[in-house]
């Protein structure tokens, strides 16, 4: 198969990872087992996937002109992800991200998501789409996610918006949009006011203009098929971090789409990507290649 180019859009984050011997419920201190610096942020952790499974990956997003911001970048061309149309803007101060880690992969994260970087879009060199196959773009920059939905449209390729709780207008504002929406449980449950997958997706589905679906960590993935609510199941594994599981599904599932799967197919890629990042630890680092990928496919079919 000729390798599928995917086009992702929105935040980047430099993480600190630390780990700890429990996750604090009150003001404690307590002594780190150990600490890594890692890549971070939605779509530039599946930027960082899809060109791991092998795509051509781009990223479009926004970062200051500061040392956090080469960071950044530099990690994401290690993976081989085009970074050329990322906007560095003069006084911007790049997101920055820390991220708290039980034995158990248990985990807080706690997100700055920088300043000063602008929200107009009209800079977005929208005519590179050609020749793209699948786009996916997060919430926490509406105004590019709108413009990278609407011009994929105009061009036939298929969208994926990832949509969590940090920042809820802007996903209300963005459902409409794109071809597959895919919910946390925590936003699916906030934008309908239950908790209850099925009936979530079912009033979901009234304000999307395509499928919709649910990560319910290790529940799997849930998805309306009609009026069917189906699921698929998560990969067991023995978690060491769970951190950025869920940007790397929405890579994966992107990418799954992009090469011609339906729903599940996209969705059993994607949930077998992030189970082998999370059975293998924190970071960019963690994230499998395609043939770790297509192996545990092939053992979950037999």
């Amino acid at each position: 198969m000729a390798r599928r180019r995917i086009l992702t859009l929105g935040n980047a984050f430099l993480d600190t990872i630390v780990y700890l011997p429990a996750l604090p419920s009150v003001p404690v201190k307590q002594r780190a087992l150990d600490v890594r610096r890692t890549g971070g942020g939605i779509a530039a952790t599946a930027a960082y996937a899809t060109a791991k499974l092998g795509a051509d990956t781009v990223f479009w997003g926004r970062l200051g002109l500061d040392d956090t911001g080469d960071q950044i970048l530099s990690r994401l061309r290690v993976a081989g992800v085009k970074t050329c149309d990322v906007r560095r803007v003069p006084g911007g101060v790049s997101p920055i991200g820390t991220v708290l880690v039980s034995p158990d992969g248990d985990r807080m994260a706690f997100g700055f998501i920088g300043r000063d970087l602008g929200d107009e879009a009209d800079w977005l060199p929208l005519s590179d789409l050609d020749g793209i196959d699948a786009v996916m773009a997060d919430y926490s920059w509406a105004e590019g996610a709108a413009a990278v939905f609407r011009a994929a449209r105009e061009r036939g390729i298929v969208s994926v918006l990832d949509a969590d709780v940090g920042d809820m207008d802007a996903v209300r504002s963005l459902l409409a949009l794109p071809d597959h929406v895919v919910f946390s449980a925590a936003c699916l449950a906030r934008l309908t006011g239950t908790a209850e997958i099925g009936q979530g997706l079912t009033v979901a589905r009234g304000l999307c203009r395509g499928t919709v679906g649910v990560t319910d960590g290790e529940h799997g993935f849930f998805w309306l098929d009609g009026d069917r609510v189906r699921n698929v199941p998560a990969f067991p594994v023995k978690a060491i971090d769970t951190n950025g599981a869920g940007d790397i599904f929405h890579g994966a599932y992107a990418l799954g789409l992009a090469e011609g799967m339906d729903v599940e197919g996209a969705a059993r890629l994607a949930s077998a990507t992030a189970a082998l990042k999370c059975a293998r630890g924190s970071g960019w680092e963690s994230i499998p290649d395609r043939a770790a990928v297509d192996a545990l496919l092939l053992e979950g079919r037999r």
